[in-house]
C-alpha cells in the first residue's frame, strides 16, 4: 500500500509540461530503490505520445553534460533519491563519500579564509559601494572581496575574489594599485574595472589611463586608455582590445544591458547573479543574438525575463536548475 501512495505521489507531483514530466522521471528512474509500481506507471507514461518519447530521449542524451550531471546529482540528493549508475554504486559510495567531504572542507576553508583577508564583501546577487577618506571609491560586484590599505606613500587595493568599478580621486603623489591574482594596475586617477576570474584577470577603463602589469614580470605592462580593455593570465598580458559592448560594464547602473551579444554570453553574465546551473537542450541556442536589458535588483527573475522576452522556454526542475530551449 505505502510503495502504491509513493508512486501517486511522485504522478501528483510531476508538472503539466513535458519537459519537467522527463527530467522527474529521468531522476527517479536513476534510482536504487524503484519500485515496480513505478516502473510501470512510467512505461505507461512514456507511451502515451511520441512526445514523451523523443523528451524522455533528450534528456538521457544530456546525461553526459557536466553540468546537468552535477545538478541532477544535487536535485536528488534534495529529493533522496540519490541517482547513480548502479553497476558502480557499490563501489563509488565510500569515494564519493570522502570526496564530496574534502570538496565541502576546502570550499569552506576558502571562504572562511577570504571573509578574514577581506575588508568588504557582497555576496550572490549583492552590489556594494565603499567609499574611502582620499575621495575614491570601489564598487563591488556580485559575489566579490577585496582588502584595502590606504595607509602610506601608496593606495592599495587586493581584489581577493570577483569584480570591482574603481573611481579614483587624482593625487599624483600617492599612486592607486589594484592588484589581482594575475595583474597589478597602476593609475592616478580615472575610472576602470578589474575582474579576478580564476585563470585570469580582466582590466577595463571607462576613462582616463592605467598601466597593467602583468605579476610575473613575463612581457611589457600595457597602457589602456578610454574604452581599451585586456585580460592577463599566467602566460602574461594579452592584445589590448577595444570595448564594443556594454554587457561587461552595464552592472555600475543597476542593469545588464547587452547588444548584439549571444545568449551564451547573457546567460554566463546572468549566472553571476544567481545561484544554480543552466544547461542547453539544443547548443544552437547558445549563438543566438539578442539585445535588450535585465534589472539587476530581480536577480531571481532574471531568466524568466530573458526567456519571456526571447521567446526561448526556461524549464526550472528547480529554482537552481534552468534547462534552456
Amino acid at each position: 500500500m505505502k510503495q502504491e501512495n509513493d508512486t501517486n505521489s511522485l504522478e501528483s507531483e510531476l508538472n503539466h509540461d513535458i519537459d519537467e514530466q522527463a527530467i522527474a522521471w529521468f531522476i527517479r528512474l536513476r534510482a536504487d530503490n524503484v519500485s515496480s509500481e513505478e516502473k510501470a506507471a512510467f512505461l505507461l507514461w512514456l507511451n502515451q505520445a511520441d512526445l514523451h518519447r523523443e523528451t524522455f530521449n533528450e534528456i538521457g542524451k544530456l546525461w553526459d553534460d557536466t553540468d546537468l550531471l552535477q545538478a541532477l546529482g544535487e536535485s536528488a540528493q534534495q529529493q533522496r533519491i540519490a541517482p547513480g549508475r548502479k553497476t558502480a554504486a557499490l563501489y563509488l559510495k565510500l569515494p564519493l563519500a570522502m570526496a564530496a567531504c574534502l570538496a565541502l572542507t576546502l570550499l569552506l576553508g576558502n571562504q572562511l579564509a577570504l571573509l578574514m583577508q577581506g575588508d568588504y564583501s557582497t555576496g550572490v546577487g549583492e552590489r556594494k559601494t565603499v567609499y574611502f577618506d582620499d575621495g575614491s571609491s570601489a564598487m563591488l560586484n556580485t559575489d566579490s572581496s577585496i582588502a584595502v590599505n590606504m595607509e602610506g606613500p601608496q593606495r592599495r587595493v587586493e581584489l581577493l575574489k570577483g569584480e570591482v568599478y574603481f573611481e579614483v580621486k587624482a593625487d599624483p603623489n600617492r599612486p592607486f594599485i589594484v592588484q589581482a591574482d594575475h595583474s597589478t594596475t597602476r593609475v592616478l586617477g580615472t575610472r576602470f574595472f578589474v575582474h579576478e576570474q580564476g585563470r585570469s584577470d580582466d582590466v577595463k577603463v571607462a576613462s582616463g589611463r592605467v598601466e597593467v602589469s602583468d605579476r610575473g614580470a613575463l612581457k611589457q605592462p600595457q597602457i589602456l586608455h578610454d574604452r581599451e580593455a585586456v585580460s592577463i593570465d599566467a602566460e602574461g598580458l594579452g592584445e589590448v582590445r577595444i570595448l564594443d559592448s556594454a554587457l561587461a560594464t552595464s552592472w555600475i547602473n543597476g542593469f545588464l544591458v547587452f547588444e548584439n551579444a549571444s545568449l551564451e554570453s547573457v546567460i554566463n553574465q546572468v549566472r553571476r547573479y544567481r545561484t544554480g546551473a543552466v544547461v542547453y537542450k539544443d547548443d544552437a541556442l547558445r549563438t543566438l543574438k539578442i539585445n535588450g536589458r535585465i534589472n539587476l535588483r530581480e536577480s531571481d527573475d532574471m531568466l524568466k525575463v530573458l526567456g519571456k522576452n526571447l521567446s526561448v522556454k526556461m524549464t526550472y526542475l528547480t529554482d537552481w536548475l534552468v534547462i534552456v530551449g
